[in-house]
């Protein structure tokens, strides 16, 4: 939930492989100086990049500078990139020698003389695809700031290429992917990627499977994933189908390939190949305005309403943000209809086609829409069910699947797991997932690695399942077309990431929920691929590495995703020990009584907090979570959630002007609670 945990994720996946859902200096910060001094700052005038541009740097490596950025170069050869916004700076900073953390020490002298924050976190990232080392500093940064520093230190020979990232946590949820695409891209001399292109992919005999299967009876001890259901296929075969571990931990029960798993956001996979066979039908067409399906719908923006089409909602390019908190506070208390009505609210923050912005209110909209053309008599959710049912599930003999918890928690369904505060899994019912209903396009089905195997097997027949044209080609594979780029080497398209994984062009959609993890990848060009289902929440690092590890299976790579998954959860330790800390559990009586009562924010309602005997309580309404007493290095104090699945929720306690609130900061919204009978923000 911290900004920093933020940043990692940004950075960590690009520069180790170890990951899968930013003309002027930044604003000074009160426990550091940003603005280099004056003589250093000259050099080519600030440019503002009309388009994705080559940029050189003084040794001659090069890097791809994002359009609408503004680049300067400085005459002591630090290449700053500042966000439209001019609230995220990427900085390149070039110096010779083998240590990692002299030559970060160095580039902050070099690009502010004044620098001063104190290290959070440090870690040496297993050196990947031609770099020979990798260095990561996270710094401390007052809640308060809602802000990420990080430095990264990438040491190719004698000479080191030090990044230099600084930025609010709005910053970096709006222009993440153009910072991803930025370091990306950073190409060195003699750095080489490691390429699986014009590989021939192995035939997965018994052999080869049994170690795929190993290494996911490892992985999963490794991450502390209770159970495991996977599913591979090639040649239009099922070639393994397996469970692992157990439905729930500490029980006896099995994970077989029947088991249900909540697939979260892969469900977005299913909702375009409905949408695609509603076009096949001529129900709707991608190009359809939402307007046309639904007259009533609007957004805070006036031309980003009149605009958008069906595919838009689906293609994570229209500018709108990520905003989920609206999905998990007094969730039961809405309906479809009532959240399509709160999107008059929601206003885009970038351009549309400018930069991933990923958005799963957006997919509920398309999903509800396309599926009210069929069923207009229904309740929104109600057809969408219908609609799903009727044109993909029914028809691709997917039995089990269901957007149903009731039915789904009456078979043989794992259990979702939570973090304690040491990391530990534990289970959860499955109401803790439950908010997933009102959402349900965007990521409500529950399914299992049977059922999810004959997706595969439609997608890489290309719209056929055993000689049955369900879906024409033609739509099935205009969901696969790129519409927004994420990296240089990953772009979105519907309800699809579009990929080259070390050269080999990869489809693939994850979900995440609060208790579970899963992953559809397929390889078109090499008719492979696999369904991972995972009862764990904040599984990803164990997802990324089941699809390393299959890729070195499949074209004798390098062997990694053991050492990559294994360095990923230690770091998520170390970084999660250091919240743990600084909370204190239970937290001072005076301090909670001093908090207790009722809080509202216009957008997620109510909340109280009480003493509950010698713990005290944030109850959400929908959710309840105990917390503790956190102290940040600056004096401040933050409610710090300590239950599963809300352990590490953070609302800071502020005073002004007199008057305490509690923030909850989400990257792009500040949610202010104040007290009942205040005005909230």
């Amino acid at each position: 939930m911290r900004h920093r945990n933020l940043t990692l994720a940004l950075v960590v996946p690009i520069l180790a492989a170890c990951g899968n859902g930013t003309s002027t200096p930044p604003a000074a910060s009160p426990s550091t100086s940003t603005a280099p001094p004056r003589e250093t700052q000259a050099g080519v005038e600030p440019k503002v990049l009309d388009a994705d541009t080559p940029i050189p740097t003084g040794s001659g490596a090069t890097f791809e500078g994002p359009k609408g950025w503004t680049v300067t170069k400085r005459i002591d050869g630090v290449i700053v990139l500042t966000a439209p916004e001019k609230d995220l700076t990427l900085a390149f900073v070039e110096s010779d020698g083998n240590d990692g953390d002299a030559a970060i020490a160095a580039a902050w002298k070099k690009l502010d003389p004044g620098f001063a924050r104190s290290v959070e976190t440090r870690a040496a990232l297993p050196p990947r695809d031609g770099w020979d080392a990798l260095t990561q500093i996270a710094y401390v940064t007052p809640a308060a700031e809602s802000r990420a520093v990080v430095a990264v230190a990438m040491r190719k020979g004698e000479k080191q290429y030090v990044a230099l990232i600084d930025g609010s946590t709005a910053g970096l949820s709006r222009r993440g992917a153009q910072l991803q695409t930025t370091i990306n891209t950073f190409k060195a001399k003699g750095v080489e990627e490691e390429s699986f292109a014009g590989k021939k992919a192995n035939v997965l005999d018994a052999e080869r499977l049994s170690a795929f299967a190993a290494f996911i009876e490892e992985a999963r001890a490794t991450a502390d994933v209770p159970g495991v259901a996977i599913a591979v296929v090639q040649g239009d075969k099922v070639v393994m189908a397996k469970g692992f571990g157990v439905r729930e931990t500490g029980k006896k029960a099995a994970v077989t390939p029947k088991s249900l798993f909540l697939v979260g956001s892969t469900t977005k996979s299913l909702t375009t190949l409905m949408m695609a066979k509603l076009v096949d039908e001529k129900k709707v067409a991608w190009t359809t305005p939402m307007t046309e399906l639904l007259p009533t719908f609007a957004l805070g923006d006036a031309d980003a309403t009149k605009r958008l089409t069906l595919a838009d909602t689906v293609c994570a390019c229209t500018g709108l943000p990520r905003q989920d908190m609206e999905m998990f506070f007094h969730y039961r208390a809405r309906s479809a209809e009532k959240t399509l009505e709160s999107m008059r609210t929601m206003k885009p923050t970038t351009a549309f086609g400018e930069t991933f912005q990923y958005s799963n209110t957006m997919v509920l909209a398309g999903g509800l829409a396309a599926a009210h053309v069929t069923e207009p008599k229904r309740p929104l959710s109600a057809a969408y069910d219908a609609t799903l049912r009727s044109r993909i599930l029914d028809p691709l003999g997917m039995r089990a699947t269901t957007l149903d918890f009731a039915a789904a928690t009456r078979s043989d369904y794992a259990s979702p797991h939570g973090r304690k505060m040491d990391l530990a899994a534990q289970a959860m019912p499955p109401s803790a997932d439950d908010f997933v209903a009102w959402v349900a396009p965007s990521g409500g089905a529950w399914s299992n690695a049977e059922d999810m195997a004959k997706v595969l097997r439609l997608e890489l027949a290309r719209g056929q399942l055993d000689g049955k044209r369900i879906i024409s080609e033609e739509n099935l594979l205009a969901r696969r077309a790129p519409r927004v780029k994420i990296t240089d080497k990953a772009s979105y398209g519907l309800g699809l990431f579009v990929e080259k994984d070390h050269g080999v062009p990869v489809l693939h959609h994850g979900g995440n929920t609060l208790g579970f993890t899963s992953d559809m990848f397929f390889l078109p060009d090499h008719d492979v691929g696999v369904v991972v289902l995972a009862n764990a929440g904040s599984a990803n690092a164990f997802r990324s590495s089941v699809r390393r590890r299959f890729l070195e299976i499949l074209f004798d790579g390098r062997a990694e995703a053991k050492e990559n998954l294994k360095w990923a959860i230690e770091r998520r330790k170390e970084a999660y020990a250091k919240d743990a800390a600084r909370v204190t559990t239970p937290p001072n009586s005076a301090w909670v009584t001093s908090l207790a009562g009722r809080w509202t924010n216009a957008s997620l309602g109510t909340i109280t907090i009480r003493k509950d005997k010698e713990l005290a309580l944030l109850d959400a309404g929908d959710f309840k979570i105990h917390f503790g007493e956190k102290a940040g290095e600056d004096g401040a104090k933050s409610i710090f959630g300590v239950d599963p699945p809300w352990m590490g929720l953070e609302l800071l306690v502020e005073q002004k002007e007199g008057a305490t609130t509690l923030l909850l900061d989400a990257a792009q919204q500040k949610y202010v609670f104040t007290r009942e009978g205040a005005t909230s923000k």
